[in-house]
């Protein structure tokens, strides 16, 4: 079938496959040639298929990666994408736009960037009085031929013939004192933009930052950190260059065009004729490349992101790439990616080219025009030698003035491409807003209720489900369960990095929905189960959630963590560097850190700590000193415990056990043991290790 949509046709006959592992092939789509909407529309409906892992389409080699589950058929997978194709072409699935309607984003950026008003006038007007010294050095060159050959300035002429070389050498001294002044200038102007774009990007770099703190964490779920890195940086910096670069050269350019224009005007109205006609149709080029130009550059810009991703993902995840031996793999993925990538910036490139050559040559035709018409004009005596010197060595500088726009229309089109990713950004909104009840830390008591909570990350998805229990001020609740049950989640509901699907939590009697959400994070000093570090100090780290601590403060938190010994056994103590993540220290001296910091917060008045698998690269020896030094440092505090293995939570007030998102059981130790059931069962299994569970348990009692 075929079918015209948009100004292509699509056809579901033109495929054919061109390459095909387990679980991974490539197809030809002759319908994607030149079609990125197709594309992306093509992306998006696949991947709502089940099954469909990874879509790459593209667009310039009109081929389609496609990485699945192992156990489909690459029939299957055919069918799939046949079936998106008519859906596509019978219009049920929308073709997404290349670029927005209305105001170019570039423009929607600069107007909430661009510093005030008052602050462009300094570097305009260096800029003009720099432009406007160059095009009195190059009168002066053209005055400086003029003289050679007889004529030249009026003013000078009153030195009479026998003066020829007293003029070319007050020319030569006037063109040699204006490159001085020029070079003054010059120097103020580069300072004064770099000045004035530095401080605009500053804006912009902090307005984004700022925005995406602002965020919650479904945000960072949908994009990774090397897209949120290469909009802070690379894409600022895009719009930086544009700021200077548009606004200077862009001065210099509409002064050169004037001033060649003003001096073929002054020869001859007719050579003004001349030049001007090719105009209309650099004009339509302009418009007709332009937009082609700006899709190509943001197919490119889809591709980039998509190869920074996946590169981020390999590198994080070096180590399991060495050890499964899966380099060549990855690198057979990164080199697709890095492929699409090339053909995309190539394709954009080539068309922003096309546009400038085509504009290059008609004005070259309209150069060899005026220079001839203005050489016979010369001969029959209806110009002068010196406005005929004047045409050929003005026109060329209009052509340089001209060709030079080239440069600035990629930089427009760069600039924009990183306008709309930021727009992307900008335009995203958090879903977790701050209630109005104000939860100040010193009167919080630390009471915890869910009440007929049930949520799922994916709406068809319940990852827990209708979960109610009671955690009363200074209380210790322990939560237990198989991986996947849903444990982590309940501490991310109650610092609201997601909300409740149904039911309600309440914290010191109020839905945490109503509170003020610093409050509330305020009020929770959480040690999550990947111990993040942040590039600092030791000592950095652990005030990082009570920055106004003391020294003994500090001390006594380490102390509690069981942390002291590692500090007494660094060269610099609190002052070690922990690298990139932390990365210096080991997996437990990261924990202890960690909860540190958590005991340091809980210090400064937070009444909840919040601990999940906070312990699970300490050994047995070092895990139950610290499970006894909590005790002293959370007395009268609430504690909710996350853990996997039991021995940690025999002394908890309340456990619960989840399973698929349900709680099965609930009571004490003791209790549950007793009854014989999942957490009984759970107690066995980890008994039975003849190296971990019998040792946990002598350590624990």
């Amino acid at each position: 079938m075929a079918r015209k949509k948009g100004g292509s046709a699509i056809s579901d006959s033109s495929l054919r496959l061109r390459s095909a592992t387990r679980g991974r092939g490539r197809w030809e789509v002759g319908a994607l040639k030149g079609a990125p909407r197709l594309a992306l529309a093509l992306e998006a409906a696949l991947r709502r298929q089940e099954g469909i892992l990874q879509v790459s389409a593209n667009p310039i080699s009109s081929r389609i990666l496609i990485i699945y589950q192992p156990d489909a058929t690459e029939a299957q997978i055919e069918s799939l994408l046949r079936f998106c194709l008519q859906e596509i072409a019978a219009g049920k699935v929308e073709r997404p736009p290349l670029s927005g309607g209305g105001v170019p984003p570039l423009i929607q950026i600069l107007q909430d960037t661009l510093p005030e008003r008052r602050q462009f006038v300094y570097p305009l007007l260096l800029s003009t009085v720099e432009h406007l010294i160059s095009i009195f050095q190059e009168l002066s060159l053209v005055a400086i031929l003029n003289t050679a050959h007889g004529s030249g300035p009026r003013f000078l002429r009153l030195l009479g013939r026998r003066g020829v070389k007293t003029r070319l050498a007050v020319m030569t001294g006037i063109a040699m004192t204006l490159s001085l002044i020029n070079l003054l200038v010059q120097t103020r102007r580069k300072r004064a933009w770099q000045k004035l774009t530095q401080s605009a990007q500053q804006r912009l770099r902090m307005r984004l930052i700022t925005h995406i703190q602002e965020q919650d964490l479904a945000f960072f779920n949908q994009r990774s950190t090397a897209q949120l890195i290469k909009a802070v940086t690379e894409n600022t910096a895009r719009i930086g260059e544009f700021i200077e670069r548009a606004s200077d050269e862009g001065i210099q350019k509409v002064m050169n065009i004037f001033a060649a224009s003003t001096t073929l005007a002054t020869a001859s109205p007719r050579l003004v004729m001349i030049v001007m006609f090719p105009l209309p149709l650099i004009l339509f080029s302009t418009k007709y490349f332009g937009q082609r130009a700006a899709d190509r550059y943001e197919v490119a810009g889809e591709f980039s992101n998509r190869f920074v991703k996946t590169l981020e993902n390999s590198l994080s995840g070096v180590a399991e790439m060495k050890s499964f031996t899966a380099e060549e793999a990855e690198l057979e993925r990164l080199c697709d990616y890095s492929q699409h990538y090339s053909e995309a910036s190539l394709n954009a490139i080539m068309m922003a080219s096309l546009q400038s050559q085509f504009a290059g040559t008609l004005a070259s035709l309209s150069f060899l025009l005026t220079t001839g018409y203005s050489g016979i004009m010369a001969v029959s005596d209806r110009i002068s030698l010196s406005e005929h010197t004047r045409v050929v060595y003005w026109f060329p500088q209009l052509l340089r003035a001209l060709s030079g726009l080239e440069d600035l229309i990629k930089l427009y089109h760069s600039a924009n491409n990183a306008a709309q990713e930021l727009l992307k950004i900008f335009e995203s909104q958090p879903s977790i807003e701050s209630g109005p009840v104000e939860l100040p830390v010193a009167s919080a008591r630390g009471e915890v209720i869910f009440e007929h909570v049930s949520f799922g990350y994916q709406p068809e998805v319940k990852v827990l489900d209708d979960i109610s229990f009671r955690l009363r001020s200074g209380e210790t609740l322990a939560v237990v369960g198989p991986t996947g049950s849903g444990k982590s989640t309940l501490l991310r509901l109650l610092l609201r990095f997601y909300d409740v699907d149904e039911g309600h939590i309440y914290f010191d009697g109020r839905e945490v929905r109503e509170l003020n959400l610093e409050d509330l994070r305020a009020a929770i000093s959480l040690v999550s189960q990947e111990a993040h570090l942040f590039q600092g100090t030791i000592r950095e780290n652990v005030g990082y959630g009570r920055r106004e601590a003391v020294e003994e403060q500090l001390h006594r938190a380490l102390h509690y963590a069981g942390a002291t010994s590692l500090i007494e056994h660094l060269p610099a103590g609190l002052e070690t560097e922990v690298g990139d993540r932390g990365r210096k220290l080991s997996g437990g001296e990261r924990q202890r850190v960690a909860v540190a910091r958590a005991v340091l917060k809980l210090s400064g008045g937070a009444p909840v700590l919040a601990l999940d698998e906070a312990t699970s690269q300490l050994d047995n020896e070092t895990e139950a000193a610290l499970k006894k030094s909590l005790r002293e440092a959370t007395v009268g505090k609430t504690v909710i415990m996350i853990a996997h293995r039991l021995s940690t939570i025999r002394s908890a007030d309340r456990i619960l056990v989840l399973e698929r998102g349900k709680i099965v059981e609930e009571g004490k130790h003791d209790d549950l043991i007793e009854r014989q059931g999942l957490y009984a069962s759970l107690w066995r299994l980890q008994n039975d290790d003849p190296l971990g569970g019998r040792l946990e348990v002598r350590l624990s009692d």
